[in-house]
C-alpha cells in the first residue's frame, strides 16, 4: 500500500507521545509470573466512543442525495471505498485501519439508540437496556468469571453499571494502581497525603484482624459457633487473600518514565485552533496490565471528544486518525503482554450524528448509530451486519438471516448485548440473576456462515 500524505500523519501521531512505550512492554510477559488463582480465559473490554461518533465517517459511509441537505463534505471529490467485506469512509486513517484490523472485526451498523440522550445513549451502550437496572456487558463477564478477584471489573472511564452483582474499582490512571498495591509506599509523585492516609487506614485494619491468627487457627479446627464468627472469619480470609495478590501487581506496574503520558492534538476550526486531549492510550495501558496480572477479567475505557456540534469534519478527522493509532497501540501492546488472543474488545457509541451539517458546520445528535466488535483471528470477523438507507436511517433486517427484509426487525443495543451474551456464554448467568434482556430475540451476529451485508458495487473505487 502506497504511503500517502495520511500516512505520514498517522505516524506523527504515533511518535508525538514522549514516553518510551516500548519499554514498559517488553518485560511482563517474560518475567511476570501469575499468583496463584489467577484468570486466564477470556477477557472483555468496553471502549466507548464518547460524545456520538458519526458512522457515516467510519464504517457505514453515506454519500451526498440530490435533493436532500449534505451528509458528508468528503463526498464531495471522493467516494466510498472497501477492504475485504467492509466499507469505509475514505477520510483519517480509515483505510490504514480496516487493512490492519479488518479481518478480526464485526461491523454492525442501523443499530437504533431510540434517543438523542448522551446518559441514555451511553446506559443502553454498555448495558443493553435503554432503563436503569442492567449490568455492563463487562460487569457480568466479571461477575460470572471472577468474582472473588481483587480488580474482577475496573474502570479507567466512565460510570459503572454493575447491578449489584460485583464491586468495581475506578483508576484514573497506573499510579493509583501502583498505591493499591504498594499502599506503604510513599511517593508524592503517587499519591496524595489523603489517599496514601485512607490507604494505610485500610492497611491498619487489615493488620488488626491478621493479629488475630490465633482465635482464627482456632477457627479453622472446630466449627463457628455464630454468624458473626462466621463473617469475620470470611472478612479475615479474603483480605488477606487480596492483599496478597494485589502485592503481586507491583512486579507488572511498570516505572513513572514508561506510563503512557496524555496526548495532545490541534484541531484548526473556523473560529481558530480547538485543543484535543486524550489518554486514551494511557487507559488501555492500564486495562492491559490489569488483565495481565490476572486479577480481573473486565474493563471499561474510553475515548473523548466526539459530540461535535461544531467543527465537525475537522475534529472528527483528527479522532478517528487517534482511533486508528490508539487501536495499534492496544492490540501490539496486548501481543507483548501474551493475552491478545484471550481479548475480546467491544466498541460503542452514545449514538450516531445528523445526516446533514448544521449552522455551524457541526453535526448534533442522531439515534443511529453503529458498534464495532474485535477479537483476534476471529472467524466471524471481516462482516457487516444491519443496513442503513442512503439517508442513515436504520433498516429492517431478518433475525434468522440477517439480510434486508421490510417485515424484520430494527436492530437495537439490546440485539448487540443478547448476542453478546450468548457468544460469551453469559446468558444463562443473567437469567439465574434476574438480569436477562428478556423479549430480545438473540441474533446470529457471530454466525460466521452467515455472509456480510451491504459492501460497494464491483465498479466502486475500493483496494482490492
Amino acid at each position: 500500500m502506497k504511503k500517502s500524505k495520511k500516512m505520514s500523519r498517522r505516524e506523527l501521531l504515533r511518535h508525538s507521545i514522549t514516553t518510551s512505550i516500548a519499554c514498559s512492554i517488553s518485560g511482563p510477559s517474560k518475567a511476570f509470573a501469575q499468583p496463584p488463582g489467577a484468570y486466564e480465559g477470556k477477557c472483555v473490554v468496553s471502549l466507548m466512543l464518547d460524545g456520538g461518533a458519526d458512522p457515516t465517517q467510519f464504517c457505514d459511509p453515506k454519500t451526498n442525495t440530490p435533493g436532500e441537505r449534505k451528509i458528508n463534505n468528503w463526498a464531495d471529490n471522493d467516494e466510498p471505498r472497501q477492504i475485504g467485506n467492509i466499507t469505509f469512509a475514505p477520510i483519517a486513517d480509515n483505510e490504514w485501519l480496516l487493512s490492519r484490523f479488518g479481518a478480526d472485526m464485526l461491523v454492525i451498523n442501523g443499530v437504533d439508540y431510540g434517543t438523542n440522550s448522551h446518559t441514555t445513549g451511553k446506559m443502553y451502550a454498555k448495558t443493553g437496556s435503554n432503563a436503569e437496572g442492567k449490568p455492563s456487558v463487562t460487569a457480568l463477564h466479571a461477575a460470572n468469571t471472577t468474582p472473588d478477584l481483587p480488580l474482577a471489573f475496573s474502570l479507567f472511564s466512565g460510570v459503572a453499571r454493575t447491578s449489584g452483582l460485583i464491586q468495581h474499582n475506578q483508576f484514573s490512571n497506573l499510579k493509583k494502581l501502583r498505591a493499591l498495591a504498594r499502599p506503604h509506599y510513599r511517593d508524592s509523585m503517587y499519591i496524595s497525603n489523603a489517599d496514601l492516609n485512607a490507604l494505610k487506614r485500610g492497611q491498619d485494619e487489615l493488620d488488626t484482624i491478621a493479629s488475630l491468627s490465633q482465635l482464627t487457627a482456632e477457627w479453622r479446627g472446630r466449627s463457628l459457633s455464630t454468624a458473626r464468627q462466621q463473617a469475620a472469619f470470611t472478612r479475615y480470609e479474603s483480605s488477606k487473600q487480596g492483599a496478597e495478590l494485589l502485592g503481586s501487581i507491583a512486579e507488572i506496574l511498570p516505572p513513572d518514565g514508561d506510563i503512557v503520558s496524555e496526548e495532545q492534538f490541534s484541531v484548526l476550526l473556523p473560529g481558530g485552533p480547538r485543543k484535543l486531549y486524550s489518554d486514551a492510550k494511557k487507559q488501555m495501558q492500564g486495562a492491559l496490565l490489569v488483565l495481565k496480572s490476572g486479577l480481573g477479567s473486565a474493563v471499561d475505557i474510553s475515548l473523548d471528544g466526539f459530540d461535535t456540534h461544531d467543527g465537525h469534519d475537522a475534529q472528527h478527522e483528527v479522532l478517528y486518525t487517534h482511533l486508528a493509532d490508539a487501536l495499534d497501540f492496544f492490540w501490539n501492546y496486548a501481543e507483548e503482554l501474551g493475552i491478545a488472543d484471550r481479548i475480546l474488545l467491544v466498541i460503542g457509541s452514545d449514538f450516531g450524528r445528523t445526516n446533514f451539517y448544521n449552522d455551524g458546520e457541526g453535526k448534533d445528535h442522531w439515534p443511529v448509530g453503529s458498534s464495532i466488535i474485535m477479537e483476534r483471528n476471529a472467524p466471524w470477523g471481516n462482516r457487516v451486519v444491519g443496513l442503513t438507507d442512503e439517508l442513515h436511517f436504520a433498516k429492517r433486517i431478518n433475525p434468522t438471516t440477517l439480510r434486508e427484509d421490510p417485515t424484520g426487525i430494527i436492530i437495537t443495543p439490546a440485539h448487540v448485548h443478547k448476542a453478546l451474551q450468548n457468544y460469551l456464554g453469559l446468558d444463562t448467568f443473567a437469567e439465574d440473576m434476574g438480569l436477562d434482556l428478556k423479549g430480545v430475540e438473540t441474533l446470529p451476529l457471530f454466525d460466521s456462515s452467515l455472509q456480510s451485508v451491504g459492501g460497494l458495487s464491483p465498479y466502486a473505487r475500493g483496494i482490492w
